[in-house]
Protein backbone atom coordinates (compact mmCIF):
# COMPACT_ATOMS: atom_id res chain seq x y z
CA UNK A 1 0.00 0.00 0.00
CA UNK A 2 1.13 3.55 -0.75
CA UNK A 3 2.57 5.12 2.41
CA UNK A 4 1.06 8.56 1.84
CA UNK A 5 -2.39 7.08 1.28
CA UNK A 6 -2.13 4.91 4.41
CA UNK A 7 -0.98 7.90 6.43
CA UNK A 8 -3.86 10.03 5.13
CA UNK A 9 -6.46 7.33 5.85
CA UNK A 10 -5.08 6.87 9.36
CA UNK A 11 -5.25 10.61 10.07
CA UNK A 12 -8.82 10.81 8.74
CA UNK A 13 -9.95 7.82 10.79
CA UNK A 14 -8.35 9.19 13.95
CA UNK A 15 -9.98 12.59 13.43
CA UNK A 16 -13.37 10.90 12.97
CA UNK A 17 -12.89 8.99 16.22
CA UNK A 18 -11.95 12.17 18.05
CA UNK A 19 -15.19 13.80 16.88
CA UNK A 20 -17.29 10.80 17.97
CA UNK A 21 -15.27 8.75 20.51
CA UNK A 22 -18.24 6.53 21.43
CA UNK A 23 -18.77 5.19 17.89
CA UNK A 24 -17.78 1.53 17.66
CA UNK A 25 -17.96 1.65 13.85
CA UNK A 26 -15.44 4.51 13.69
CA UNK A 27 -13.21 2.68 16.15
CA UNK A 28 -13.24 -0.41 13.91
CA UNK A 29 -12.34 1.77 10.91
CA UNK A 30 -9.51 3.32 12.94
CA UNK A 31 -8.12 -0.08 13.88
CA UNK A 32 -8.17 -1.16 10.23
CA UNK A 33 -6.39 2.06 9.22
CA UNK A 34 -3.81 1.42 11.93
CA UNK A 35 -3.10 -2.06 10.53
CA UNK A 36 -2.74 -0.69 7.00
CA UNK A 37 -0.41 2.05 8.19
CA UNK A 38 1.87 -0.38 10.02
CA UNK A 39 2.01 -2.60 6.93
CA UNK A 40 2.83 0.40 4.73
CA UNK A 41 5.50 1.57 7.15
CA UNK A 42 7.17 -1.82 7.20
CA UNK A 43 7.09 -2.13 3.41
CA UNK A 44 8.54 1.35 3.05
CA UNK A 45 11.26 0.53 5.55
CA UNK A 46 12.20 -2.63 3.64
CA UNK A 47 12.20 -0.71 0.38
CA UNK A 48 14.51 1.89 1.88
CA UNK A 49 16.90 -0.77 3.09
CA UNK A 50 16.89 -2.53 -0.26
CA UNK A 51 17.29 0.60 -2.35
CA UNK A 52 20.80 1.55 -3.28
CA UNK A 53 19.94 4.57 -5.38
CA UNK A 54 19.79 8.28 -4.48
CA UNK A 55 16.10 8.10 -3.46
CA UNK A 56 16.72 5.80 -0.49
CA UNK A 57 17.49 8.56 2.05
CA UNK A 58 14.35 10.52 1.09
CA UNK A 59 12.18 7.44 1.47
CA UNK A 60 13.72 6.65 4.83
CA UNK A 61 12.96 10.21 5.97
CA UNK A 62 9.36 9.81 4.84
CA UNK A 63 9.03 6.68 6.96
CA UNK A 64 10.46 8.51 9.97
CA UNK A 65 8.04 11.43 9.48
CA UNK A 66 5.09 9.05 9.35
CA UNK A 67 6.22 7.24 12.49
CA UNK A 68 6.65 10.55 14.34
CA UNK A 69 3.19 11.69 13.27
CA UNK A 70 1.57 8.57 14.73
CA UNK A 71 2.98 9.13 18.24
CA UNK A 72 0.69 10.22 21.10
CA UNK A 73 0.26 13.96 21.52
CA UNK A 74 1.03 13.64 25.24
CA UNK A 75 3.07 11.28 27.39
CA UNK A 76 2.69 11.85 31.14
CA UNK A 77 5.20 10.33 33.56
CA UNK A 78 3.76 9.94 37.07
CA UNK A 79 5.71 8.88 40.15
CA UNK A 80 3.83 6.70 42.65
CA UNK A 81 2.38 8.17 45.84
CA UNK A 82 4.01 7.99 49.25
CA UNK A 83 4.74 4.35 50.11
CA UNK A 84 5.21 2.43 53.33
CA UNK A 85 8.90 2.30 52.52
CA UNK A 86 9.08 6.08 52.18
CA UNK A 87 7.45 6.44 55.60
CA UNK A 88 9.55 3.70 57.26
CA UNK A 89 12.93 3.02 55.66
CA UNK A 90 13.49 -0.06 57.81
CA UNK A 91 10.54 -1.84 56.21
CA UNK A 92 12.72 -2.99 53.31
CA UNK A 93 14.41 -5.41 55.69
CA UNK A 94 11.23 -7.36 56.32
CA UNK A 95 9.06 -6.82 53.21
CA UNK A 96 10.02 -7.36 49.55
CA UNK A 97 10.34 -4.10 47.64
CA UNK A 98 7.76 -5.11 45.03
CA UNK A 99 5.13 -5.65 47.76
CA UNK A 100 5.57 -2.27 49.47
CA UNK A 101 2.17 -0.54 49.39
CA UNK A 102 0.92 3.04 49.49
CA UNK A 103 0.21 4.81 52.75
CA UNK A 104 -3.18 6.49 53.23
CA UNK A 105 -1.43 9.75 52.32
CA UNK A 106 -0.04 8.13 49.18
CA UNK A 107 -3.53 7.01 48.09
CA UNK A 108 -4.85 10.54 48.60
CA UNK A 109 -1.94 11.92 46.57
CA UNK A 110 -2.76 9.50 43.74
CA UNK A 111 -6.44 10.50 43.67
CA UNK A 112 -5.44 14.17 43.49
CA UNK A 113 -2.96 13.34 40.70
CA UNK A 114 -5.70 11.51 38.82
CA UNK A 115 -7.86 14.63 38.71
CA UNK A 116 -4.87 16.64 37.60
CA UNK A 117 -3.91 14.22 34.82
CA UNK A 118 -7.52 13.99 33.64
CA UNK A 119 -7.64 17.80 33.35
CA UNK A 120 -4.42 17.76 31.31
CA UNK A 121 -5.50 15.08 28.81
CA UNK A 122 -9.08 16.29 28.47
CA UNK A 123 -11.27 13.91 26.43
CA UNK A 124 -8.34 12.23 24.65
CA UNK A 125 -8.22 8.44 24.38
CA UNK A 126 -5.61 7.18 26.82
CA UNK A 127 -3.46 4.16 27.52
CA UNK A 128 -1.87 3.34 30.87
CA UNK A 129 1.49 1.62 31.29
CA UNK A 130 2.31 0.68 34.88
CA UNK A 131 5.27 -0.77 36.76
CA UNK A 132 4.32 -4.12 38.34
CA UNK A 133 5.24 -3.02 41.89
CA UNK A 134 2.34 -2.84 44.32
CA UNK A 135 2.74 0.88 45.04
CA UNK A 136 2.56 1.78 41.34
CA UNK A 137 -0.41 -0.52 40.72
CA UNK A 138 -2.26 1.10 43.61
CA UNK A 139 -1.34 4.56 42.32
CA UNK A 140 -2.70 3.68 38.86
CA UNK A 141 -5.97 2.36 40.34
CA UNK A 142 -6.48 5.65 42.15
CA UNK A 143 -5.57 7.68 39.05
CA UNK A 144 -8.15 5.83 36.96
CA UNK A 145 -11.00 6.96 39.22
CA UNK A 146 -10.89 10.42 37.63
CA UNK A 147 -11.35 9.18 34.04
CA UNK A 148 -14.53 8.75 32.06
CA UNK A 149 -15.85 5.29 31.29
CA UNK A 150 -14.26 4.03 28.09
CA UNK A 151 -11.67 6.82 27.94
CA UNK A 152 -8.86 4.46 28.91
CA UNK A 153 -8.70 2.11 25.94
CA UNK A 154 -6.06 -0.18 27.39
CA UNK A 155 -3.75 -0.67 30.35
CA UNK A 156 -0.66 -2.84 30.59
CA UNK A 157 1.84 -3.85 33.26
CA UNK A 158 5.43 -3.39 32.10
CA UNK A 159 8.30 -4.97 34.08
CA UNK A 160 10.88 -2.98 32.07
CA UNK A 161 9.88 0.21 33.93
CA UNK A 162 10.02 -1.31 37.43
CA UNK A 163 12.07 0.15 40.27
CA UNK A 164 15.83 -0.35 40.38
CA UNK A 165 16.66 -3.74 41.89
CA UNK A 166 18.57 -3.07 45.10
CA UNK A 167 19.30 -6.73 45.83
CA UNK A 168 18.83 -8.51 49.12
CA UNK A 169 18.02 -5.85 51.74
CA UNK A 170 17.46 -8.14 54.71
CA UNK A 171 21.03 -7.78 56.06
CA UNK A 172 22.76 -4.89 57.78
CA UNK A 173 24.98 -4.01 54.82
CA UNK A 174 22.56 -1.78 52.94
CA UNK A 175 23.74 1.44 54.58
CA UNK A 176 27.30 0.54 53.62
CA UNK A 177 26.16 -0.11 50.06
CA UNK A 178 24.49 3.31 50.02
CA UNK A 179 27.74 4.98 51.11
CA UNK A 180 29.61 3.13 48.37
CA UNK A 181 26.97 4.28 45.89
CA UNK A 182 27.54 7.91 46.89
CA UNK A 183 31.26 7.51 46.17
CA UNK A 184 30.85 5.70 42.85
CA UNK A 185 27.74 7.51 41.63
CA UNK A 186 24.11 6.46 41.33
CA UNK A 187 24.32 5.85 37.61
CA UNK A 188 27.34 3.55 37.82
CA UNK A 189 27.11 1.74 41.17
CA UNK A 190 25.68 -1.78 41.00
CA UNK A 191 24.26 -3.19 44.22
CA UNK A 192 25.38 -6.75 45.06
CA UNK A 193 22.67 -9.04 43.60
CA UNK A 194 21.00 -5.88 42.26
CA UNK A 195 21.25 -3.31 39.46
CA UNK A 196 23.11 -0.12 38.66
CA UNK A 197 21.45 2.97 37.27
CA UNK A 198 23.05 2.09 33.94
CA UNK A 199 21.24 -1.27 34.00
CA UNK A 200 17.91 0.49 34.51
CA UNK A 201 18.79 2.92 31.70
CA UNK A 202 19.26 0.00 29.31
CA UNK A 203 15.87 -1.52 30.01
CA UNK A 204 14.00 1.80 29.95
CA UNK A 205 15.63 2.56 26.59
CA UNK A 206 14.55 -0.87 25.30
CA UNK A 207 10.97 -0.17 26.48
CA UNK A 208 10.88 3.26 24.84
CA UNK A 209 12.30 2.12 21.51
CA UNK A 210 10.34 -1.13 21.36
CA UNK A 211 6.96 -0.09 22.79
CA UNK A 212 6.45 3.67 23.00
CA UNK A 213 7.64 4.44 19.46
CA UNK A 214 5.30 1.72 18.08
CA UNK A 215 2.32 2.26 20.37
CA UNK A 216 0.04 3.55 17.61
CA UNK A 217 1.14 1.33 14.75
CA UNK A 218 0.22 -2.11 16.12
CA UNK A 219 -2.20 -4.14 13.99
CA UNK A 220 -5.68 -4.29 15.45
CA UNK A 221 -4.91 -1.95 18.37
CA UNK A 222 -6.71 1.39 18.50
CA UNK A 223 -4.32 4.38 18.62
CA UNK A 224 -4.28 6.69 21.62
CA UNK A 225 -3.53 10.38 21.95
CA UNK A 226 -2.21 10.25 25.51
CA UNK A 227 0.00 7.73 27.29
CA UNK A 228 0.10 7.77 31.10
CA UNK A 229 3.15 6.02 32.59
CA UNK A 230 3.04 5.20 36.32
CA UNK A 231 6.48 4.31 37.59
CA UNK A 232 9.29 5.25 40.02
CA UNK A 233 11.45 8.31 40.63
CA UNK A 234 14.75 6.90 39.36
CA UNK A 235 13.06 5.25 36.39
CA UNK A 236 11.49 8.57 35.37
CA UNK A 237 14.89 10.28 35.50
CA UNK A 238 16.36 7.58 33.27
CA UNK A 239 13.46 7.81 30.80
CA UNK A 240 14.20 11.53 30.50
CA UNK A 241 17.94 10.82 30.26
CA UNK A 242 17.57 8.58 27.22
CA UNK A 243 14.99 10.90 25.67
CA UNK A 244 17.00 14.13 25.99
CA UNK A 245 20.50 12.69 25.76
CA UNK A 246 21.65 13.66 29.26
CA UNK A 247 25.17 12.69 30.24
CA UNK A 248 25.69 10.68 33.46
CA UNK A 249 26.95 13.91 35.02
CA UNK A 250 23.71 15.74 34.15
CA UNK A 251 21.65 12.75 35.30
CA UNK A 252 23.35 12.99 38.69
CA UNK A 253 22.30 16.64 38.95
CA UNK A 254 18.58 15.91 38.50
CA UNK A 255 16.46 15.30 41.58
CA UNK A 256 13.89 12.57 41.98
CA UNK A 257 10.32 13.66 41.34
CA UNK A 258 8.16 14.17 44.42
CA UNK A 259 5.38 11.70 45.11
CA UNK A 260 2.77 11.86 42.33
CA UNK A 261 4.60 14.58 40.44
CA UNK A 262 3.59 14.63 36.77
CA UNK A 263 6.09 15.31 33.98
CA UNK A 264 4.25 16.15 30.76
CA UNK A 265 5.95 15.34 27.47
CA UNK A 266 4.24 17.13 24.59
CA UNK A 267 4.86 16.05 21.01
CA UNK A 268 6.51 18.84 19.07
CA UNK A 269 6.81 18.01 15.39
CA UNK A 270 9.35 20.80 14.98
CA UNK A 271 11.76 18.91 17.25
CA UNK A 272 14.41 16.69 15.66
CA UNK A 273 14.79 12.92 16.00
CA UNK A 274 12.44 9.95 16.17
CA UNK A 275 11.05 11.04 19.58
CA UNK A 276 9.90 14.64 19.05
CA UNK A 277 8.93 15.45 22.63
CA UNK A 278 9.63 18.37 24.93
CA UNK A 279 8.85 18.89 28.59
CA UNK A 280 5.83 21.12 29.11
CA UNK A 281 6.33 22.60 32.58
CA UNK A 282 3.24 24.77 32.23
CA UNK A 283 0.96 21.73 32.15
CA UNK A 284 3.13 19.56 34.38
CA UNK A 285 5.91 19.74 36.94
CA UNK A 286 9.47 20.76 36.08
CA UNK A 287 12.38 18.51 37.11
CA UNK A 288 14.58 20.16 39.70
CA UNK A 289 18.34 20.04 39.34
CA UNK A 290 21.49 21.23 41.09
CA UNK A 291 25.18 20.51 40.70
CA UNK A 292 28.40 21.28 42.57
CA UNK A 293 30.88 23.12 40.36
CA UNK A 294 34.53 23.87 40.95
CA UNK A 295 35.19 27.59 40.55
CA UNK A 296 38.53 29.42 40.29
CA UNK A 297 38.88 33.19 40.39
CA UNK A 298 41.14 35.73 38.68
CA UNK A 299 41.28 38.15 41.62
CA UNK A 300 43.35 36.01 43.96
CA UNK A 301 40.37 34.53 45.87
CA UNK A 302 40.76 30.84 46.80
CA UNK A 303 38.99 28.22 44.66
CA UNK A 304 35.51 27.21 45.81
CA UNK A 305 32.95 24.49 45.19
CA UNK A 306 29.64 26.24 44.55
CA UNK A 307 26.16 24.81 44.13
CA UNK A 308 24.40 25.81 40.92
CA UNK A 309 20.63 25.46 41.08
CA UNK A 310 18.43 24.80 38.04
CA UNK A 311 21.28 23.21 36.10
CA UNK A 312 18.87 21.93 33.42
CA UNK A 313 18.17 25.54 32.41
CA UNK A 314 21.65 25.64 30.87
CA UNK A 315 21.34 24.67 27.18
CA UNK A 316 23.05 21.46 26.10
CA UNK A 317 25.88 20.76 25.67
CA UNK A 318 26.12 22.38 29.11
CA UNK A 319 29.90 22.18 29.51
CA UNK A 320 30.30 24.50 26.51
CA UNK A 321 28.20 27.24 28.12
CA UNK A 322 30.67 28.38 30.76
CA UNK A 323 29.87 32.09 30.28
CA UNK A 324 26.19 31.54 30.99
CA UNK A 325 27.05 29.39 34.01
CA UNK A 326 29.26 32.20 35.34
CA UNK A 327 26.32 34.58 35.12
CA UNK A 328 24.03 32.13 36.92
CA UNK A 329 26.58 31.49 39.67
CA UNK A 330 27.09 35.21 40.12
CA UNK A 331 23.34 35.79 40.45
CA UNK A 332 22.82 32.89 42.87
CA UNK A 333 25.84 33.59 45.09
CA UNK A 334 26.16 37.37 44.92
CA UNK A 335 29.43 37.30 42.96
CA UNK A 336 30.94 39.46 40.25
CA UNK A 337 30.86 37.26 37.14
CA UNK A 338 33.96 38.98 35.73
CA UNK A 339 36.05 37.63 38.64
CA UNK A 340 35.22 33.99 37.78
CA UNK A 341 38.07 32.45 35.84
CA UNK A 342 37.29 28.79 35.16
CA UNK A 343 34.43 26.33 35.80
CA UNK A 344 35.03 22.64 36.53
CA UNK A 345 31.74 20.93 35.68
CA UNK A 346 32.91 17.64 37.18
CA UNK A 347 34.20 18.87 40.55
CA UNK A 348 31.21 17.36 42.34
CA UNK A 349 31.49 14.01 40.63
CA UNK A 350 31.30 11.06 43.01
CA UNK A 351 34.70 10.07 44.37
CA UNK A 352 36.24 13.54 44.54
CA UNK A 353 37.32 14.28 48.10
CA UNK A 354 37.11 10.58 48.98
CA UNK A 355 40.63 9.54 48.03
CA UNK A 356 39.86 9.44 44.31
CA UNK A 357 41.79 12.10 42.36
CA UNK A 358 40.19 13.94 39.44
CA UNK A 359 41.21 12.91 35.91
CA UNK A 360 44.56 14.28 34.86
CA UNK A 361 43.72 14.69 31.20
CA UNK A 362 41.85 17.67 29.81
CA UNK A 363 38.08 17.34 30.06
Amino acid sequence: MDLERAEREFAEARAACEQDPTSEVKLIVLRAASRRLETALELARLDALAAAGPDAPALARAVTRSQRGSLPALIILVRHGESEGNADHTLYRSKPDNLIELTDEGSAQARDAGRRVRAIVGPRRCAFVVSPFERTLQTARNLRLAFDTGQITRASIEPLIREQEFGNLQGDDFERFRREQQRVGRFWYRFPTGESGADVYSRTRAWWDGDVLRINTRPGVAPVDALIVVTHGLTIRLILMQLFGWSPNTFGAVWNADHCDCYVLRRDDASPGVSPYRLDDELGDAPRSSINLGVTFNDGAPPQTLLLNDYLSVPAPRTTNAELVKQLLAAQHGLDATTIDQIDFFAGRAGYGAGVPPPRKYR
